[in-house]
């Protein structure tokens, strides 16, 4: 008798437990209903991993790429301008260009009508065999006065060149080609044989330090005195020339000449 006691007793504890379980379990709150969330997590779940600034992007309806387009806007402006200064600037360059080369056509082509009237004139000297004849303006300058003595020496008329050189190193004129009339007076002389007046000729070059006949005078001395079997002198002259003279397009000739003497 004690032991069905015992066994109902066990099977009432039994039954109340069951019921008191199962009267909590339905009592008990929804752990992933609204209600049981955090205040805190904004109904985001754990592990979505999104920013509070995407949060009130995405609430306001603006996306990433709207968020972003007016700075791309602001930046292809500024691109625009430093483009449009760019082709500003090479358009100012262009123009400038143009206007030195107009420039320099229109020199190029006055000095190509002097060159034409130049050919002109030795054309009608070739075909008279008379000097050139230069008229009006073109007489009073010292270069064209200067072209028609040497005209005249090319077509070996070296008496005629003679006082046309004359007539220039008289003027008085200080003009950059004094120094050359001098030196092609001593080249008349040589091509009439005169080998004593040409060396007086050719050493008045060296009055005028600047001069680029100064070499030319130099050779013509020793070959002048070669001309004259003064062998000694004319060693001498081509010596000072490869000493004083060293990258004259001489030296070659003159090293020539002293392998002979």
């Amino acid at each position: 008798m004690k032991r069905l006691f015992w066994i109902f007793s066990l099977l009432f504890i039994l039954a109340v437990s069951v019921g008191f379980l199962t009267s909590c379990a339905g009592t008990q709150a929804d752990p992933y209903s609204d209600e049981g969330l955090a205040p805190d997590e904004g109904g985001i779940l754990e592990g979505e991993g999104t920013s509070g600034e995407e949060d009130v992007l995405r609430l306001l309806g603006i996306t990433d790429e709207e968020s972003t387009k007016p700075a791309e806007e602001d930046t292809a402006v500024d691109n625009m301008q430093v483009l449009q200064e760019e082709i500003n600037r090479l358009e100012n360059e262009v123009s400038s260009k143009d206007r030195e080369v107009a420039t320099l056509q229109a020199q190029l082509q006055e000095k190509d009508a002097i060159l034409q009237q130049k050919e002109q004139d030795l054309a009608r000297v070739k075909a008279s065999g008379g000097p050139v004849s230069y008229s009006g303006a073109a007489l009073s300058s010292f270069r064209a006065r200067y072209d028609q003595a040497l005209s005249l020496y090319n077509s070996r008329r070296y008496n005629e060149a003679i006082a046309a050189f004359d007539q220039l190193l008289n003027s008085g004129e200080n003009n950059s080609l004094i120094d050359n009339c001098q030196y092609w007076k001593g080249e008349a002389y040589y091509g009439l044989s005169n080998y004593e007046q040409a060396i007086l000729e050719f050493q008045k070059v060296f009055a005028y330090p600047n001069s680029n006949k100064l070499d030319d005078a130099q050779l013509k001395l020793g070959l002048c005195y070669m001309k004259l079997n003064n062998y000694d002198r004319a060693k001498l002259e081509f010596e000072k020339l490869l000493r004083e003279y060293p990258d004259s397009e001489y030296v070659g000739r003159a090293r020539s000449y002293l392998s002979r003497l």
